[in-house]
């Protein structure tokens, strides 16, 4: 039936039009030659519901922040740190710095190390910030340890005693204590 060369490249060119045609319609596809357009809208999530479903399924007190209007919620999730299922939550300050808060009952020292082993850096702690007993759902002074590395973002961790509380992202030091202080004022889910 095929008897040389130009058969098969004819076989193979007819196979590829059709798989073509076969995946376009399907819609589930793109093209788009060019740079990739990262000026576009911050995709929303609606952070609130993710949070309460967390706080609903793990066992670690989850808080949702009260946070300013040009802060965007745009991811949430569950991951696992030092083998404790735990929740993140993350937004997008003014369409340029990215900040998440990580939630877990996880101790605190295995906690930096899993975040240490995430980002492939090495940190170490280099200040503290400190949420007063006034602006605390705890009633008592919260002290965030703030951990810095020439490889890795910045952390702040807090240990509230009922949960461990960290933060990273590309955020300045203002919009990590915007954060910090919100979260800590937030009651539990």
């Amino acid at each position: 039936m095929f008897s040389n060369t130009r058969d098969l490249i004819i076989s193979l060119a007819v196979l590829a039009v059709v798989m073509v045609i076969s995946v376009g319609f399907t819609g589930l596809c793109s093209f788009n030659p060019g740079p990739a357009d990262r000026e576009g809208a911050v995709q929303e999530v609606d952070i609130e519901t993710i949070l309460k479903t967390d706080a609903q399924g793990l066992s670690v007190p989850v808080r949702l922040p009260a946070l300013p209007d040009n802060w965007v919620p745009n991811s949430g999730r569950r991951v696992t740190v030092d083998r404790q299922p735990s929740s993140v939550a993350g937004w997008v300050i003014d369409g340029k710095e990215f900040i998440s808060l990580t939630q877990t009952d996880a101790a605190t020292d295995r906690a930096v190390d899993a975040m240490d082993e995430k980002d492939d850096g090495i940190r170490e702690e280099t200040g503290e910030h400190v949420t007063p007993a006034t602006a605390s759902s705890t009633g008592k002074d919260v002290t965030w340890q703030i951990w810095t590395g020439d490889d890795a973002r910045p952390l702040w961790v807090a240990d509230t005693g009922d949960a461990r509380l960290l933060l990273t992202g590309t955020a300045g030091d203002d919009q990590f204590a915007t954060l910090a202080d919100a979260v800590v004022k937030a009651q539990p889910l």
